[in-house]
């Protein structure tokens, strides 16, 4: 597949790449605002959304998608991960293996390893047909196409959370904060008030629960505040 939504995560991943190629090794082990991960964690995750992006994530299924990239986020983060029997919230379970996927590799090593995995998935995401369904677990059948899409939103969010880690600018690229605005739009299901005044950087923060609301923001939001954070 490919399209502009394929283009816009290329160059959120650029961004990532060149952040994180940036740091010295003494940053990986700062903490983050993701709960029980320091930067190091962070970057193992990225590298393993990509690497199952055009692995187990590509696999097909013969069934009709039933959710968009919008609705991909309509999930609850703490119900339970299909396929594992240990109690755990879906979230849970992505905590602990991360912090797996680390290994005790070191910063130059998880450096690589990001940008290998960048080159890798926009490779396989060409070969791979938009229209194929998958079923990620934990979600509803979605098409391919949609949830790299999504992916977007993902890649944004941790490019900005590593940034916050080490105390760089909080920043998306273009092109993919455009995709991920438009996917908070329609999980708004309205429109934000002109008179807020949010960049795009300043919304996807709010929407994600990353940046708290402030009493002149929730009066200008009016009864749209109940639905922030969109997404956690």
């Amino acid at each position: 597949m490919d399209g502009s939504e394929v283009d816009a995560l290329a160059d959120q991943l650029a961004e990532l790449v060149t952040l994180v190629a940036s740091l010295p090794d003494d940053d990986f082990a700062l903490p983050t605002r993701c709960p029980g991960w320091a930067v190091a964690e962070l970057v193992a995750h990225c590298e393993g959304i990509l690497v199952r992006l055009v692995g187990e994530n590509a696999a097909a299924v013969d069934t009709a998608p039933r959710i968009d990239r919008a609705g991909y986020y309509r999930f609850d983060p703490q119900g339970p991960r299909e396929g594992d029997d240990t109690g755990r919230t879906f979230s849970e379970v992505v905590r602990d293996r991360v912090i797996g996927e680390v290994g005790g590799r070191t910063p130059s090593e998880l450096r690589a390893a990001l940008a290998a995995a960048v080159g890798t998935a926009l490779d396989g995401i060409a070969a791979i047909p938009a229209e194929r369904v998958i079923h990620r677990s934990g979600h509803p059948p979605i098409t391919y196409g949609e949830f790299v899409a999504s992916r977007n939103v993902e890649f944004v969010v941790h490019t900005m959370d590593v940034a916050h880690a080490v105390g760089r600018p909080e920043r998306a690229a273009p092109a993919s904060a455009t995709v991920v605005v438009a996917i908070l739009d329609r999980l708004l299901g309205d429109t934000l008030p002109a008179s807020l005044g949010w960049d795009a950087t300043t919304y996807i923060l709010a929407a994600t629960g990353r940046r708290d609301l402030t009493p002149d923001e929730r009066e200008r939001l009016g009864t749209l505040v109940t639905r922030f954070p969109l997404l956690a």
